[in-house]
This record gives C-alpha cells, sequence and structure tokens, in this order.
C-alpha cells in the first residue's frame, strides 16, 4: 500500500470509528420503551370490579388487554375517550382485545364501555 492510499484509508478509518457509535446510540433512542402491561376485566358492569383511577405518566406505553369475564350473553366493549381508542365490534363473553397507547404529555380521560353508559373510570397522565 503507497503513501497515497494509505492516509485516506485512515481517514476513513477515523470517520467510522467516532460515527459507528453515534449511529448506534440514535438508533437505540428510537426504539420504543417495553409497554407497561394493564388487564382490566369486565364483569357487571364494571371494570376490575371498582372502575379504578389508573395513574400513568407522560410518554408511557400502556397495553391494554381488556377482557369480557361475564357469564351469560352480555356484550360489552372498551374505549379510551380522546385518546383515539375506539369502540370496535362488541366482545362477547371470553373474548379479550388488546391495545397499546403512547400517553400524551397530562390530561384526565375517560375509559368506558361503548354498550353500557356509567361503566368506566378514570385515567390520570401526569409526572410523579
Amino acid at each position: 500500500m503507497t503513501r497515497r492510499t494509505l492516509i485516506p484509508a485512515l481517514v476513513l478509518l477515523a470517520v467510522v470509528a467516532v460515527a459507528a457509535p453515534l449511529l448506534v446510540a440514535r438508533f437505540r433512542a428510537s426504539d420504543p420503551a417495553p409497554a407497561r402491561t394493564v388487564s382490566l376485566s369486565m364483569r357487571e358492569y364494571s371494570f376490575n370490579d371498582t372502575n379504578p383511577t389508573l395513574q400513568f405518566r407522560p410518554g408511557e406505553r400502556v397495553h391494554f388487554i381488556v377482557t369480557n369475564e361475564e357469564e351469560t350473553n352480555v356484550l360489552h366493549n372498551f374505549r379510551v375517550v380522546g385518546l383515539n381508542v375506539d369502540c370496535g365490534p362488541p366482545m362477547k363473553p371470553g373474548e379479550r382485545r388488546e391495545v397499546t397507547v403512547t400517553m400524551p404529555k397530562s390530561g384526565e380521560f375517560a375509559y368506558t364501555c361503548c354498550t353500557h353508559p356509567g361503566m368506566g373510570g378514570k385515567m390520570v397522565v401526569a409526572k410523579k
């Protein structure tokens, strides 16, 4: 290898050595954080027996697993008002729906059953 080709090769190696860790860090930062799983069972016109208030942090990814646990032919549904989680088709007993949502900066949101007015609770997104 001549001096004429050696210098450009060394410069290229130096650039790669500096740029590679920066590119790897950038791609790692863009990977979404794992979602927190929240299970909600629908039975006797309530979620988890008490329609609990759910607390989340801004930007948190939440994976909802919602199950209709009625023993009779009662249909339920699930939506989150204001977070683009719409009703979808009614859920028969034993059916479940999974939805993943990234929480906004702040606010209070209602989660409800579209089929039964009054069945639902509150979600609060705030810094802790």
